[in-house]
């Protein structure tokens, strides 16, 4: 089976179909990945993008961005690497109030049971304490 890696302007073709040309390109790639006729392959880093492209430039609404990724992982004929933090950084990214690679972080910290983020951004890394994990900038903070 063919392999085809995507990015994210091609996600974003797909999603919000402001180039229509290329909207319709990235739709019938997606119906063929759907047949079974090839594989779609991003990784994490692209949906992260995605998500800010979205959020800043076009200000999507975030449940729709939600909606879109959760549809995207679940597509068959797709495959995320290193996506299998995507259902619980969702969550996070939905329950909080923290941006959507910050609830990426945290997901992962969680999956390898890491308890602190090394991080000199209080703002926003503060708020993930209430998911047990714990902002420090210096290893004595560490204990």
């Amino acid at each position: 089976m063919r392999k085809v890696f995507f990015d994210t302007n091609f996600l974003l073709r797909f999603y919000l179909a402001d180039v229509p040309s290329q909207a319709e390109k990235a739709r019938q790639m997606v119906e063929a990945a759907v047949d079974g006729q090839l594989l779609l392959i991003t990784d994490l880093i692209v949906i992260c993008e995605m998500v800010w492209v979205m959020d800043s430039f076009y200000n999507v609404e975030k449940e729709l961005i939600i909606e879109k990724i959760t549809n995207l992982y679940e597509t068959p004929g797709i495959s995320i690497l290193n996506g299998s933090i995507l259902p619980q950084a969702l969550s996070i990214y939905q329950n909080s109030k923290i941006d959507f690679t910050d609830a990426v972080i945290a997901a992962s910290a969680i999956k390898n049971r890491v308890g602190f983020v090394a991080s000199f951004d209080k703002k926003h890394m503060k708020r993930l304490i209430d998911l047990g994990i714990k902002r420090i900038e210096s290893i004595d903070e560490i204990g």
